[in-house]
């Protein structure tokens, strides 16, 4: 696959397949997500977006005086703010973004929508104006969508302590963005190259050109059993060449926001680190932190990580690894973890150490006490309303104690939420374990060989204060973006005209298959 930095994702060669279904690769503890009612396959159309010019974005704040917050923002006079102007009435809201770090400007604020009118009575031909108080909507005062002699303009002006921004970081991470969104079309400014003044408490830019296109308003996810190894020779486990292969499938998937794999092995890291900045037009940063040098998480992400954690379960050899990620939809929360296997007795009774927490939930096994304790911490640590994933290998089914941890908290199992069918142990479709681990000969071999589903990517669905709308884009990817909710890494490597041992290469990337989630936030 050609493979470069410069290459938009539409640009790459898509080899063309047939999806035996929606399986993952990986002998890792699947972090689950249940099922949310309010979660639905994502409908079929795209919205619009608008990339417009920014004339002036101006941010300031007082440390002691919270009234003194101020946001002054002025689009371009732009062709691409033109007539019919959709209709804000039929929902709207406001983002700006530097950064979900702390002190830097994240605010995003449904718009009240009686509180617009239309210019000169025809909004659809001449636009629309918002107006409030200085007590509602985020401290907006007024927004004006309006026509201009040469195309239209976009006004935005808010003030007092009901702004959120405080701008008390030392600097904001640039470019600022500035989304409006009105019904279904989102108009989109950064301010990032011409920068006047960036320093706590004040933010000042101008003249800055249309972006290449809005920021991206979905969650992508995939996840895979990476499989470490252990019970082959370096020789005979072809790490380089699966590697390799899961960054072809990473490109072939969209080159989802967040990749987290489990079974990585120190010596796996450099591996990963070779194309992790070459695979897909934005670099993938590696968090990785060595635990038990043997089955650890590692994560790879577009976006910068936040805060993290390692946390280890009971019997002290299974952990759970949490990032917090600095992405456009908010502070997004992302789990993986890999319950405990036969190996090292999942199944043996959770003994008379059981913790607290896994006797008061009716744990049985040690596997069983492992998910109840990664529930717990999902539940510690996930305090924002941005939605959130977990993802893993649980070396347990649908039906088990072990998924109902998950599920019965109203975590989505997105599989199966976006109308995918279940594993079928006769043609494999659906599943994503089954594979020998013991040397290559499955991973050589175009046959499946896989018949359970125990890996999986559940959706922690957006709370009240987030303005995500949680649709999943389908198996079919309705939006065309390459990111689908389906099984990942699911064919017999179709980036060649064959595969099996070597000199072929390699059919698949680990003995497990993986997830894959595309969570839209209309």
């Amino acid at each position: 696959m050609n493979r470069g930095s410069d290459m938009s994702i539409r640009d790459w060669d898509r080899v063309g397949r047939v999806r035996r279904g929606p399986c993952v690769l990986g002998v890792a503890l699947a972090v689950v997500v249940a099922v949310a009612v309010a979660v639905w396959p994502a409908p079929s159309h795209a919205a619009p977006d608008v990339a417009v010019g920014g004339k002036s974005l101006r941010l300031r704040a007082s440390q002691k005086n919270p009234a003194q917050r101020s946001l002054s923002f002025r689009s371009a006079v732009d062709p691409a703010i033109g007539a019919p102007f959709p209709d804000p009435t039929q929902g709207a809201s406001l983002l700006v973004f530097a950064s979900n770090a702390a002190g830097e400007c994240r605010a995003e604020i449904p718009l009240e929508p009686t509180k617009w009118t239309a210019n000169k009575g025809d909004g659809a031909t001449h636009g629309y104006k918002y107006k409030d108080d200085p007590l509602g909507s985020g401290g907006i005062r007024r927004i004006q969508l309006q026509r201009r002699k040469n195309g239209g303009r976009i006004v935005v002006t808010a003030r007092g302590g009901a702004w959120p921004c405080g701008l008390e970081a030392a600097t904001q991470s640039a470019p600022v963005a500035v989304v409006l969104r009105v019904d279904d079309t989102r108009y989109c400014a950064e301010f990032g190259g011409l920068v006047k003044r960036n320093q706590a408490g004040s933010f000042r830019a101008k003249d800055a050109p249309a972006p290449a296109g809005c920021a991206d308003n979905d969650l992508t996810v995939a996840n895979l059993n990476l499989l470490h190894g252990l019970f082959c020779t370096p020789s005979t486990c072809r790490a380089a060449d699966r590697v390799s292969l899961l960054y072809d499938w990473i490109a072939e998937s969209g080159c989802p926001d967040v990749v987290t794999l489990q079974e990585i092995l120190p010596s796996l890291v450099p591996l990963l680190q070779v194309e992790s900045g070459t695979v897909c037009p934005a670099p993938y940063e590696i968090f990785y932190e060595e635990t038990n040098s043997v089955d650890d998480e590692l994560v790879l992400t577009k976006y910068p990580v936040l805060e993290s954690e390692v946390r280890v379960l009971h019997v002290g050899f299974r952990h759970v690894t949490w990032v917090r990620l600095d992405h456009p939809l908010g502070p997004v929360d992302v789990f993986s973890t890999h319950l405990a296997a036969g190996v090292d007795g999942g199944a043996n009774p959770c003994g008379p150490t059981c913790p607290t927490e896994c006797v008061t939930a009716g744990a049985v096994t040690n596997r069983d006490c492992q998910a109840v304790q990664t529930a717990l911490f999902v539940e510690e640590k996930h305090d924002v309303d941005t939605p959130g994933a977990i993802t893993g290998d649980l070396n347990a089914e649908p039906g088990s104690f072990v998924y109902a941890e998950f599920t019965s908290r109203g975590w989505t199992d997105t599989y199966l939420a976006a109308g995918n069918p279940e594993c079928d142990l006769g043609s494999g479709v659906g599943c994503t374990s089954g594979r020998s681990s013991s040397d290559l000969t499955d991973l050589e071999s175009t046959t499946a060989n896989v018949d359970r589903r125990i890996d999986f990517t559940f959706l922690i669905p957006p709370g009240a204060g987030s303005t995500c709308t949680a649709t999943l884009d389908p198996a079919s990817d309705d939006d065309g973006d390459g990111s689908a909710t389906r099984i990942f890494a699911d064919d017999p490597n179709p980036f060649g005209p064959s595969c099996g041992p070597l000199p072929d290469p390699i059919c698949w990337p680990s003995d497990h298959e993986g997830s894959e989630m595309d969570l839209n936030c209309e």
